[in-house]
């Protein structure tokens, strides 16, 4: 019986494309399946591929909008643009407002001495 080769945290963590501190959390979280050998984790290449099959992938879900037509994407942005936010639903940014004409005081820049 031939024994499947081993692989390290550094192995791992390279594959998964993470940092070694990352792929000891998953494995004290039980996560990811390893065994401890002395101080050394070792993770076999099956529980790896099991891993890869149920992980997430990294960063926030992308927001989507199924089943939703074009009247009802034009109703929400109707009410976005009435309600002056954009897609992330921020506030817009406002010009500047110019200063009110008249008289300004002007300081003059005499040397006095």
């Amino acid at each position: 019986m031939k024994r499947p080769r081993l692989l390290s945290v550094a192995e791992v963590a390279a594959e998964l494309d993470a940092s070694e501190a990352y792929v000891r959390r998953l494995l004290l979280r039980q996560r990811l399946y390893g065994t401890k050998l002395g101080f050394v984790w070792v993770i076999y290449p099956d529980d790896l591929a099991a891993f890869k099959l149920l992980r997430r992938p990294p960063g926030r879900p992308r927001k989507t909008v199924e089943g939703a037509d074009k009247a009802s994407l034009a109703d929400i942005a109707g009410e976005r643009n009435r309600a002056g936010t954009d897609r992330l639903l921020r506030q817009r940014r406002r010009m500047p407002v110019a200063p009110p004409r008249g008289r300004r005081r002007v300081r003059s820049r005499s040397k006095r001495g």
